[in-house]
């Protein structure tokens, strides 16, 4: 897998992320709702750091990556409630989880634009 489907990867990630926490907090007043993750970046780390996985690469320059290996996972948080309406979403965690993603969305954007130039400019010489 090549770093740009990773980075597209993580943007989609980021994305669905930036909804479940939306609707997070839309329901944050919903009886008997519970919040909703999504699990990526353990995925990631463990692949890149080879400690979970043996891969195989079909090119030097690739990413020792398979692309099943780096499919994100939606979990419900089945944690005690924080409310006695059986609802355990904190809307301060979501906030800040919010805030998080922004950043982590912009760095990404940051380094897919950064990748894009790069590719464009050996292309063109």
């Amino acid at each position: 897998m090549e770093t740009y489907d990773v980075l597209k990867t993580a943007l989609n990630v980021s994305s669905t992320r930036a909804n479940l926490i939306s609707t997070n907090i839309a329901n944050v007043n919903t009886d008997n709702y519970k919040a909703k993750r999504i699990e990526f970046e353990t995925n990631l780390k463990t692949a890149l750091d080879g400690t979970g996985f043996k891969l195989k690469s079909t090119h030097p320059k690739h990413l020792n990556i398979q692309s099943e290996i780096l499919q994100p996972v939606i979990t419900e948080n089945k944690q005690t409630s924080v409310k006695e309406n059986g609802n355990n979403v904190d809307l301060d965690t979501e906030m800040v989880d919010q805030a998080t993603n922004g950043l982590y969305y912009q760095a990404l954007t940051a380094q897919m634009n950064g990748r894009l130039k790069m590719m464009n400019y050996v292309t063109s010489q």
